[in-house]
């Protein structure tokens, strides 16, 4: 009973979603069928709300997957305002920069093939500022990234790190599949030093897969 009514719920919030335009009913269409990784409708529009509220003037978002959320942030920065999305699959920025141009937000967006691990140090080291990052690559790789975000965050800045509850892993470290174990203890190690740091606010808010947000105290 409880879970059909959890489904009717959600059912019902999703309802009350804007109505998606047709190049957006395309590439729900075209991620389902071809099972690519994309933010939940609720979140792109979760994420649009907060580049509102923040007042974001420049973006980065590490995991462009076909732009699901680079698109939904970026339709909420004004005209100066920038967002930088970078992935490592060709094919998947190439369809990404399909949906840039079908949505108008091609201006404001900058799409690069990059590995995260590599590229984050040499922006630090460049001293690149955002005031918005969105986290939405390699789960296991949160912690490893950590540093060189705090580095390229301005003040007041917010971080926002998707699927950190990894579809309930999270609760349970007795796996018998070392890889998962491993996998489970690098985010559960990542939320606790998130919860433990003195130099940010942090909410972790059961949307999706369960969406961190961290807030740069100034």
């Amino acid at each position: 009973m409880k879970e059909v009514l959890a489904q009717e719920l959600q059912n019902y919030m999703h309802s009350l979603l804007p109505e998606p335009k047709a190049w957006q009913t395309k590439m729900l269409a075209e991620a389902e069928s071809e099972h690519i990784p994309i933010v939940e409708e609720e979140i792109a529009n979760f994420l649009a709300l907060l580049v509102k509220i923040n007042r974001s003037k420049h973006i980065l978002e590490i995991g462009t997957a076909i732009g699901h959320s680079a698109i939904a942030m970026a339709e909420q920065l004004d005209a100066d305002g920038s967002l930088l999305t970078m992935d490592l699959d060709k094919e998947r920025l190439k369809r990404a920069q399909y949906y840039f141009e079908k949505s108008h937000t091609a201006a404001k967006i900058t799409a690069i093939k990059a590995d995260a691990r590599e590229y984050l140090p040499k922006m630090a080291q460049e001293n690149h500022v955002f005031d918005l990052i969105f986290l939405d690559a390699a789960k296991g790789q949160y912690l490893n990234f950590f540093p060189y975000l705090e580095q390229i965050l301005a003040p007041g800045g917010i971080i926002i790190a998707d699927n950190v509850l990894l579809n309930g892993w999270v609760v349970n470290l007795d796996y018998p599949n070392h890889r998962r174990k491993t996998f489970v203890y690098r985010m559960r190690e990542f939320l606790t030093q998130m919860k433990e740091n003195p130099h940010y606010n942090m909410s972790l808010i059961p949307l999706g897969d369960g969406v961190l947000i961290l807030r740069k105290k100034d």
